[in-house]
């Protein structure tokens, strides 16, 4: 990561992908991540290579902890990996990466899925 991008708010799209993530996060408790609304955060950089991925937090590098992950699995089954990250009860980035060579995009709801039921998505 580390685009710089002009601070913005999370679009309501973002918002929801992210929900999606910590509603369907299956590696542990993380409610300590949801004390603040996910609508309150700001997007500030993003990736260097253009993915969609997106920074919340000026700096990511440091000790992170993965929040959740997921995968989105288009309409032309293509397959983009979502990882959620965080730091200390803050959330610190959306990472998005391509696993078919298309063009980025930011994937809809209705395409996400858990590792565990890519199975009945492709």
């Amino acid at each position: 990561m580390g685009r710089s991008i002009t601070q913005r708010n999370i679009t309501p799209h973002e918002a929801a992908i992210i929900e999606w993530l910590l509603d369907h996060a299956a590696m542990r408790d993380i409610s300590a991540y949801r004390t603040r609304p996910v609508t309150a955060l700001r997007v500030v950089g993003g990736c260097d290579c253009g993915c969609s991925s997106l920074d919340f937090q000026p700096d990511v590098s440091g000790p992170t902890e993965m929040l959740a992950d997921a995968v989105a699995v288009y309409p032309d089954k293509t397959k983009a990996g979502l990882i959620l990250w965080g730091r200390n009860n803050e959330i610190l980035s959306l990472e998005v990466y391509e696993m078919d060579p298309v063009a980025d995009r930011v994937p809809e709801i209705t395409d996400l899925c858990r590792w565990d039921n890519i199975a009945g998505k492709t």
